[in-house]
């Protein structure tokens, strides 16, 4: 019986070609309509969480500030500023910072050969590229020999390796800051970071710490950035940080105006909300979509019950029973939602490989690579969703039209022409 339903289903199929045909092609459409969303949706995520990640890793960013409260018989308004030695002193007593740099920034000129440019010098240690996010695309970071032995190399950002190098080899390059030279051992990859301070880190170049001594006063820090151990305990390295640096600077603890604590993670909260609701909204679109592929099922199916009535009298006369007639509409149904969600899926990849990417953060950051636009991105997952929710609507959809056809009265049905 269950080959017989198989078999009828197919010859009604092909038999009202027409009328499968639309549905098919209704099906379809609602299937890649909603599939290129979910892509959209994670090419959107993607892109946001590329641009935080150019700005770094659970970063906190410590900026000097002014006391606003009494400590130890100092008055209040008292400035308090970080130094090189108090990243020291963290990572020997702070035992919830993973990593930490101090960083001295200054606006200097640098020249390579008859080409002059002026950008942004970061004075920093080895750690720094891992807490910023400072990808390598030519050569390496600075590393802690450089560091300690006082190395007078630097790596540059992307757009200062354009301004200054153009299209020659940046690489083991001698280059001139403030008329000091420094041996070039690194690139940038072209950074697409949604936030920053002080200036994009593409128009900067990166030097140990204690080489900036030459140039510059470095007795106190601009900033001071570290890393959590883990994002769980941030809240915690933030109050072990403040309370040792209270200490070292004598102000009191619960003073906030003292230092200033900037945290990429309330930056990623915010980021990551408008995310999800985007992708959410996205969803909620994708699924109306889905529901209206699926009434339009529903519709034609009941019109073809209304058309085939006569057709349901006889088999009914012929020993059909009310389950045989169900299941043979329910097939129909479902038949259609298979077939459709398969070509459905199969030309929302090809809708996504036409179009390729939709401009968005490269855009902004003029980056000829497009890593930071949103690429849509049809996974497995979002077939998966699709094809099984469709299938749901798709059987809810014909089991109405399959049950008003179960119930129809044999004689009544045999009159209808």
């Amino acid at each position: 019986m269950a080959w017989e339903i198989v078999k009828r289903v197919a010859e009604n199929l092909i038999a009202y070609r027409k009328r499968s045909i639309m549905t098919i092609v209704g099906i379809i459409w609602g299937i890649a309509s909603f599939i290129l969303l979910i892509a959209y949706g994670n090419g959107f995520e993607r892109a946001m969480l590329l641009g935080l990640s150019y700005f770094g890793d659970r970063v906190v960013v410590i900026w000097n500030g002014q006391t606003s409260m009494q400590a130890g018989g100092s008055r209040s308004g008292r400035v308090i500023r970080t130094t090189p030695e108090d990243v020291e002193m963290l990572k020997q007593r702070a035992t919830l910072v993973k990593r930490a740099s101090p960083e001295v920034y200054e606006q200097m000129q640098l020249r390579w050969g008859d080409r002059i440019a002026s950008a942004g010098i970061r004075a920093v240690n080895d750690e720094y590229g891992v807490i910023r996010g400072m990808f390598m695309g030519e050569g390496r970071f600075l590393s802690a020999d450089d560091v300690a032995n006082m190395r007078r190399v630097a790596v540059i950002g992307y757009d200062l390796k354009q301004k200054l190098f153009s299209r020659s080899p940046a690489l083991d390059q001698d280059l001139f800051i403030n008329g000091i030279r420094f041996t070039v051992i690194g690139v940038l990859k072209k950074k697409i970071a949604i936030s920053n301070y002080f200036d994009q880190d593409d128009n900067c170049a990166m030097i140990p710490i204690n080489v900036m001594g030459i140039m510059a006063d470095i007795r106190y820090n601009d900033v001071l950035v570290f890393q959590p151990v883990s994002g769980m305990l941030e809240d915690r390295a933030v109050r072990q940080v403040r309370t040792i640096l209270a200490e070292v600077h004598k102000f009191n603890p619960a003073d906030e105006k003292a230092l200033l604590f900037d945290r990429f993670s309330e930056g990623f909260q915010i980021i990551n909300g408008l995310t999800v609701a985007t992708k959410i909204l996205l969803d909620l679109i994708g699924i109306f979509t889905l529901a209206v592929a699926g009434v339009g099922i529903m519709n034609i199916m009941l019109f073809c019950v209304q058309e085939r009535t006569h057709e349901i009298g006889i088999l009914k006369a012929l020993g059909a029973r009310r389950r045989h007639i169900r299941l043979q509409f329910l097939g129909e149904a479902l038949a259609m939602s298979l077939i459709g969600g398969i070509l459905g899926y199969g030309l929302a990849i090809l809708l996504a490989g036409w179009i390729g990417y939709i401009p968005f953060l490269s855009e902004l950051f003029e980056d000829k690579s497009h890593q930071g636009d949103i690429h849509l991105l049809v996974d497995s997952g979002a077939f998966f969703i699709s094809f099984t929710t469709f299938t749901i609507i798709g059987l809810l959809s014909g089991l109405w039209p399959a049950i008003k056809a179960s119930r129809l009265d044999p004689v009544e049905a045999l009159r209808c022409e």
